[in-house]
């Protein structure tokens, strides 16, 4: 860890100014009511919730429970209702989310100025993704120079913002207990979103998708957080100490992922969990390996024999998916992707080094099979995203992240032996993780949607906090007497 010295003032004293003020601002209420009667019980429940928050900011509780509120409503909170309620900005508008972010950016920026001595973990992360945040600013203004819609400007802006959590971990997580805590947020959310998804399939709110058997429908949530938790819970079960006992809920968390991946019937998700199953084939050792083919085939077979007797249909479907992979001639999903693909290649052409700029559209002809042509802005593929909108440049600096992510672990292995299982776990599936999120991005984006790089950007940050605790414990130096880290 590389150490910065911060100066901060002293917070003494800063509490009775605060409700002073709060106490005025609520009296000024009162005058507004004689002419609004709405704006005023706007006004007063805006300051009731200031001066609930405010206290909160700048402490490290504080910033961790903004973080963990953040992660738990992007996660689980259903997109309607995220997007629902919005303060009017630009033709688009502020949601829950973006609020939430603001408040943790604030909290963390305080404190940050508040701590007179921080650790920043070194990392090779760090640089490329300052420059990539740096560079979706710039891709903002390019885009608005070129007369993009502001709406869709923020829309792609407010996906690519949450890159900043990454920064926000590695500068104020420093306790395995913090680490195991945001774990289990995480596994509290998957299993939250596997229920919810239970409850409207059984209403019938699933998907009607092609290649199924009637009456099957694809698993109403958000299924990328089970090809992330199946990436993640897969290689923690693989790679745990043959002397120590796994947790029971392990497992458990690993089945709900496992038939929450299934239930989707995406089978670019099958794909890009069989190249992290692979990956994880590759950096594992002789025994693991056994384990990861021997129990991960028992564990499939098992998992789609109990689906095939809950529901013949289902088990029909899923096979018919999965046969349906090569199908490039009759299936029109994947002609409808090489048409869209063939579209933004051919915009990609006229500025391919800076990029069109964030909010971009592109005009999709998709009128041989009856569709008049009309402009898009969402693109399956994810790195021809990142060429459109940002230019080789954007994608090189993602390319840049991510290679310097997977690298980053190798000088670890000799502390994986005697290493907590908790922290090589993740240091593992982190990278299994990433990996298949980069084989789906080519048909499905995952890098520049605001759950997914939420996601994405904390376990990273976790991933690298706990690589330099790993190798504290096995130097035997732990944290540096008498400064035990920001968060504790």
């Amino acid at each position: 860890m590389k150490r910065l010295e911060v100066s901060g003032e002293c917070r003494a004293g800063f509490a009775s100014p605060f409700w002073i003020a709060v106490f005025v601002l609520q009296a000024g209420v009162f005058v507004v009511a004689t002419r609004s009667v709405g704006v005023a019980v706007a006004m007063a429940a805006a300051i009731g919730v200031a001066a609930l928050l405010v206290p909160w900011i700048g402490t490290p509780r504080g910033t961790l429970v903004f973080g963990v509120v953040l992660l738990v409503t992007a996660l689980v909170l259903p997109g309607d209702m995220a997007l629902k309620y919005r303060i009017p900005v630009g033709g688009g508008g502020i949601f829950i989310v973006d609020v939430l972010l603001m408040l943790l950016v604030l909290s963390w920026s305080v404190q940050l100025l508040l701590t007179r001595s921080i650790e920043i973990v070194h990392s090779p992360l760090t640089v490329p993704v300052i420059l990539f945040l740096v560079w979706v600013m710039i891709a903002a203004v390019i885009g608005q120079l070129r007369g993009n819609d502001i709406k869709v400007i923020l829309q792609d802006a407010r996906g690519l913002a949450y890159y900043v959590l990454f920064l926000w971990i590695i500068t104020l997580v420093r306790s395995k207990d913090v680490i195991k805590l945001v774990l289990r947020v995480l596994g509290v959310c998957l299993v939250t979103d596997f229920v919810i998804g239970a409850l409207l399939a059984l209403q019938g709110q699933g998907e009607r998708i092609n290649f199924v058997e009637e009456g099957v429908s694809r698993f109403p949530a958000p299924n990328e957080v089970f090809v992330m938790g199946t990436a993640m819970l897969a290689t923690m079960v693989v790679v745990w100490p043959s002397g120590r006992r796994r947790p029971w809920y392990l497992w458990l968390l690993l089945v709900a992922s496992l038939v929450g991946v299934l239930l989707a019937l995406v089978r670019g998700y099958w794909i890009g969990l069989g190249a992290g199953m692979a990956f994880l084939f590759v950096i594992t050792r002789a025994g693991q390996r056994v384990r990861l083919v021997v129990g991960g085939l028992g564990l499939l077979l098992t998992v789609v024999v109990a689906l095939a007797a809950f529901s013949p249909a289902l088990f029909e479907s899923l096979v018919t998916r999965a046969l349906a992979i090569g199908a490039y001639a009759s299936d029109t999903s994947i002609q409808y992707r090489l048409i869209e693909n063939r579209a933004v290649e051919q915009q990609i052409g006229r500025h391919p080094v800076f990029g069109n700029g964030l909010g971009t559209g592109y005009l999709f002809d998709f009128s041989r099979y009856g569709v008049k042509p009309f402009v898009k802005v969402y693109i399956h593929n994810n790195y021809l995203w990142f060429v459109q909108r940002m230019g080789v440049l954007g994608l090189g600096l993602f390319a840049w992240m991510m290679a310097a992510f997977l690298f980053s672990w190798r000088d670890l292995r000799p502390s994986f032996t005697s290493g907590d299982p908790w922290l090589v776990g993740l240091i593992m599936g982190s990278r299994v993780m990433v990996v298949s999120l980069l084989v789906v991005s080519i048909s499905s984006p995952q890098f520049n949607v605001k759950g997914q790089v939420a996601v994405t950007a904390v376990i990273m940050g976790l991933a690298e906090v706990a690589g330099v605790l790993l190798r504290e414990e096995s130097d035997g130096a732990g944290v540096p007497a008498g400064n035990p880290g920001p968060i504790v």
